[in-house]
């Protein structure tokens, strides 16, 4: 993943953090960290699915 979106995911999956907590720590809106989030996962599930077919 390119950034933000690994360091989003990190925080979240890793990190536990609250998405107002990720919000804040980038200097964005709560609504930012979990549109990231979520491009994110999906970005990360295609690749996997990609990686099935091969």
């Amino acid at each position: 993943l390119s950034e933000p979106y690994k360091e989003v995911f990190s925080l979240r999956t890793f990190g536990e953090l609250k998405f107002s907590e990720i919000g804040m720590l980038f200097g964005k809106s709560e609504n930012w960290a979990r549109v990231t989030y979520y491009r994110a996962r999906v970005k990360i599930r295609e690749e996997l699915e990609y990686e099935d077919y091969m």
